[in-house]
């Protein structure tokens, strides 16, 4: 994916969802999460959104493919009221949790 898609698709996501009450809010994207994994996500949430005024069934399946395919990437979507910052993170899988713990307990 070009840079200048990139580009496309998070300004898209700021212009339409940055608005109203969401307007003084930023976007934060771990560091851990490619940038093209980002735009997808982004796309993704955006795609849902617009999807949401559709009918109920057209908004309910495009939801669940969305949530499906965000984790695949293992991105998560989190919305921080109190700073005002919309973040995408690495979810952690079992995998990763059980390796932390191994870590913790045997060093």
């Amino acid at each position: 994916m070009k840079q200048e898609i990139i580009d496309r698709v998070i300004n898209a996501w700021k212009d339409y969802l940055l608005q109203g009450e969401l307007e003084d809010y930023q976007l934060e994207v771990d560091e851990k999460i490619p940038v093209k994994f980002a735009a997808i996500a982004l796309h993704l949430d955006l795609r849902t959104v617009r999807a949401s005024s559709k009918e109920e069934e057209y908004y309910e399946g495009y939801r669940d493919a969305a949530l499906e395919v965000l984790n695949l990437l293992q991105i998560e979507i989190a919305q921080d009221d109190q700073l005002k910052v919309i973040s995408l993170y690495q979810k952690e899988t079992d995998e990763d949790k059980q390796e932390e713990l191994k870590q913790h307990i045997w060093g």
